[in-house]
């Protein structure tokens, strides 16, 4: 059985800037993958942010090279 620790891992992290309407900054959002390095570009604007944050582990994962070695 696994230490609670170990199913705590940090494999992905999704930051996402709200922005501020205010000073003139938009909302943005990035994705990083811990396994394999991965650093996303990073999206701006409200509905480029919605749709990449509903998405991007997933769309990661399946290309994820750290993901497919462990799948074998």
């Amino acid at each position: 059985m696994r230490s609670p620790a170990a199913r705590r891992a940090v494999v992905g992290a999704l930051f996402v800037d709200f922005g501020d309407r205010d000073r003139g900054r938009p909302p943005r959002a990035r994705y990083e993958c811990v396994p394999c390095n991965y650093r996303s570009d990073i999206v701006t604007g409200a509905a480029a942010v919605a749709a990449f944050t509903a998405t991007a582990s997933d769309t990661h994962r399946s290309v994820c090279p750290s993901r497919q070695e462990n799948d074998q």
